[in-house]
């Protein structure tokens, strides 16, 4: 097996989302592939041999992953089950507002039996957005097996409910990823802090010092996943170069790229370095 340096642990899902008004004053609903493992596993994909921990349904076509730059030791097909779904509802025309309803099938949760006893040599683990208990199972995990360093991100439908355990969550681990709304998660333990800012960019912080990113404006088609793309594309630049600026400048800028079309699997064809 090609040596994997980075590992996404994540939903791979269905994103349908509806964006109002869009089509000639009726509504546009987009089906994209997304979830949060997969908008973080594509870009990483770009610039790194990257490996996925998730599952998906019966109705999942696996071509994309299969002919890319991606191991899929990790990956379960649930054939008794469909694909989990995310309805996503865009308020506004950049994004910033927007409601959110989960379609979650049991039988598609990972499980940290899932987890290939090879992913434990990888350089970087990201515990992409997911129920902040099954995020501790796997930190909790890889911490006993492996000296990865561990990445983290999550996601205001937790953060309205359980905000004070993921707070404990991010103090264990290496690297947390942070909405700027997030004000609990601002002052957590982790050493090296992202903090994502929307259409400002992202402002990296370790041991006192820090550097901002900025993204370029743009119009805003499909903001849906933006975050994950900085973390899948920063984490896979930072095993290629380990230069965290030049890391955070690629990231925030595809992540610009990202939000003028749907989904990310047009980043493919347009982005790919190897």
């Amino acid at each position: 097996m090609e040596n994997i340096k980075v590992v996404i642990v994540g939903n791979i899902a269905f994103d349908i989302n509806t964006f109002p008004c869009r089509d000639n004053g009726k509504d546009k609903i987009v089906v994209n592939r997304g979830g949060a493992g997969y908008y973080s596993l594509i870009p990483a994909s770009l610039f790194t041999k990257v490996g996925i921990v998730a599952r998906v349904g019966n109705d999942f076509n696996l071509e994309t992953l299969k002919n890319n730059n991606i191991d899929l030791t990790g990956l379960k097909i649930i054939e008794n089950s469909p694909t989990t779904r995310f309805h996503h509802t865009y308020l506004t025309n950049d994004g910033q507002t927007r409601t959110f309803k989960p379609e979650v099938y049991e039988e598609t949760l990972i499980s940290t039996e899932d987890f290939p006893e090879e992913y434990y040599n990888a350089q970087y683990i990201h515990i992409a957005t997911n129920f902040p208990y099954m995020q501790k199972n796997f930190i909790d995990m890889i911490r006993k097996k492996s000296n990865a360093i561990i990445s983290i991100d999550t996601h205001e439908a937790y953060m309205e409910k359980e905000a004070d355990y993921i707070k404990e969550i991010f103090d264990s681990v290496d690297i947390a990823f942070i909405d700027k709304e997030y004000k609990q998660l601002l002052d957590c333990k982790a050493p090296i802090k992202i903090i994502k800012m929307g259409k400002l960019g992202c402002e990296y912080q370790y041991k006192g010092n820090s550097f901002i990113s900025k993204a370029i404006e743009r119009n805003v088609i499909d903001k849906t996943g933006a975050g994950d793309v900085v973390t899948g594309a920063f984490l896979a630049m930072m095993a290629k170069t380990n230069n965290p600026k030049e890391s955070l400048n690629v990231a925030v800028n595809l992540a610009t790229k990202s939000i003028g079309n749907y989904g990310v699997d047009f980043l493919i064809e347009n982005e790919r370095e190897i």
